[in-house]
């Protein structure tokens, strides 16, 4: 269960990043990302459907390229949170048992130096989906709301912000919903700006078999990513694998 909805939460976060630094310390690439999966449901045509959580779980990271990095998980039952934040760069994930829900907040705030920020969020749930009092081949509906908001922005000295989701939906190991964004819209040069907030319902139908054990696992993340001064090659890599949460790791986590 998300503590505020998007559209009052990340408004207000974003505008107290702008406001909270001075007029010297703008953010000359500014990325937030916020994305969340409500109430998942499984309804089936016949029987009754019984989902159980049993695992839940949450990181965030932030970090500066060259700087301080941050990275903290929780295992916590029924609802795991974490948090990270380093000067402008935050991360937040909860995943949620009792509701249902996943969600993942980043922004990543470059603030006047020839740097590059990142930030990353997950949450994720494991679980068991059994459907009773019916034998043989049933038709599941799955369904949840989906949210988003992802904001990019350079001003005349930004170099580069990009925003990131990922999302999965597993039943036995087959992806049910799935979304890999990996850049969205990605502003490249000064004085880029783009935004996007959508909420959407979204389900599926698929055939589970009556009076079995099926696994479920739903896994989301965030991410953002700023740069002012594009790094060397070798600074890159050591943005990708030191702060543990871009693309790349991603990639092979899913492999």
């Amino acid at each position: 269960m998300r503590v505020k909805s998007l559209r009052v939460f990340v408004p207000v976060l974003m505008f107290g990043l702008l406001l909270c630094a001075s007029s010297t310390a703008y953010a000359d690439a500014f990325s937030l990302t916020s994305f969340s999966f409500n109430n998942l449901q499984f309804t089936p045509s016949a029987g009754t459907a019984q989902f159980t959580v049993t695992a839940a779980s949450a990181r965030a990271d932030a970090g500066i390229n060259g700087g301080t990095q941050i990275s903290n998980t929780s295992n916590s039952f029924p609802i795991a949170q974490a948090s990270a934040a380093v000067n402008g760069v935050t991360a937040t994930a909860t995943a949620n048992a009792t509701t249902h829900s996943v969600s993942a907040d980043t922004t990543a705030s470059t603030g006047n130096c020839n740097c590059a920020v990142g930030s990353f969020g997950q949450g994720i749930l494991t679980g068991t989906l059994v459907l009773s009092g019916v034998e043989g081949p049933v038709n599941v509906n799955i369904s949840a709301l989906q949210e988003l908001l992802w904001h990019v922005q350079t001003d005349e000295f930004g170099k580069y912000a990009e925003s990131g989701l990922f999302f999965d939906l597993f039943v036995n190991g087959v992806p049910v919903f799935s979304l890999q964004v990996e850049a969205l819209h990605p502003i490249i040069g000064p004085n880029g700006n783009s935004m996007v907030q959508a909420s959407q319902q979204i389900s599926r139908s698929i055939t589970l078999q009556g009076g079995t054990e099926n696994s479920i696992v739903v896994r989301l993340s965030s991410t953002s990513l700023g740069i002012n001064e594009v790094p060397e090659p070798a600074s890159i890599v050591l943005l990708l694998s030191g702060l543990g949460f871009m693309t790349g790791v991603l990639k092979k986590r899913r492999a």
